[in-house]
């Protein structure tokens, strides 16, 4: 009934529109929270399921929430990635290519991973260093985060 209304589609948009928002830098925690830093003396809680939209160290504009006087952002647009070009360690997952960040904030962190044309899958396995360029990210709607292997470190 409700699942194709054009009015109910406006008044979503309506209160999306009047949350409050802030940009801010992502600092990621071992625990799987994090934080959005807006400033040096304001910060705002990062619950765990909205962490797996960013990484540590990506610029983004948040929704600010307010529950029980405790507020929290939820990442909803990305500004800017910190994670362009960098080294990880590939990292077998289901016999699939991932790649691990080589940063401490980021080493939780396994990454989906495709190889640049040209190169073969098969020449890299598990704990081999690599060059890897981020091509895909939630925020920018993509369904996960997707990096490109472009060459393998000796």
């Amino acid at each position: 009934m409700f699942q194709d209304n054009p009015l109910l589609a406006q008044l979503k948009q309506q209160i999306q529109e009047k949350l409050p928002k802030k940009e801010g830098t992502i600092k990621a925690t071992e625990k799987g929270f994090g934080f959005l830093e807006v400033d040096s003396k304001t910060s705002f809680f990062i619950p765990p399921p909205y962490m797996k939209k960013c990484l540590h160290g990506d610029r983004v504009k948040a929704i600010i929430r307010t529950d029980n006087d405790r507020e929290s952002a939820e990442p909803e647009e990305l500004l800017e990635h910190n994670l362009a070009r960098f080294i990880g360690r590939v990292k077998m997952f289901k016999g699939k290519l991932n790649v691990t960040p080589d940063h401490p904030q980021l080493k939780k962190q396994s990454l989906k991973a495709k190889v640049k044309k040209g190169l073969n899958p098969t020449d890299f396995a598990e704990g081999d260093w690599v060059v890897a360029h981020l091509v895909q990210h939630p925020l920018k709607g993509d369904a996960g985060f997707l990096v490109e292997i472009s060459k393998k470190n000796h």
